[in-house]
């Protein structure tokens, strides 16, 4: 997947609709930028959706054994949530682009510890 401008981050807020609560931006995505616009977005267990990249953005990875991985992703106003993925599911995904045009490296989130909880987004300092 070819790389995604970075959006200005309008706002870092909870989704507070979820149980338990989940941290997400608000985005604003350049429209003139290439990458952004209207395409196939896809996520795990070939989950596709078919739009710009999203306005809102929330995704918390928690690493519970070796290679599975429990993730909840906020997708605008769509939730999911899966609780058994490899990495090989996970990078296989627009994810990894994703997190990189928000700064951050989705390789490096699912070598974290076992048990620990990585919650994205964030703010860059």
């Amino acid at each position: 997947m070819q790389d995604l401008p970075t959006p200005e981050i309008l706002e870092s807020c909870w989704a507070e609709t979820e149980s338990p609560p989940l941290a997400a931006l608000r985005l604003q995505w350049d429209p003139n930028m290439l990458g952004a616009a209207e395409r196939v977005w896809r996520l795990p267990e070939a989950v596709a959706l078919l739009g710009p990249a999203p306005e809102r953005f929330g995704v918390t990875i928690v690493r519970k054994d070796i290679d599975a991985y429990s993730v909840r992703l906020l997708w605008n106003d769509i939730r999911f949530e899966w609780t058994a993925l490899t990495r090989t599911q996970l990078l296989t995904t627009s994810l990894a682009a994703l997190l990189r045009a928000l700064g951050q490296d989705l390789w490096t989130l699912l070598n974290q510890p076992v048990h620990a909880v990585m919650l994205h987004p964030h703010k860059a300092a």
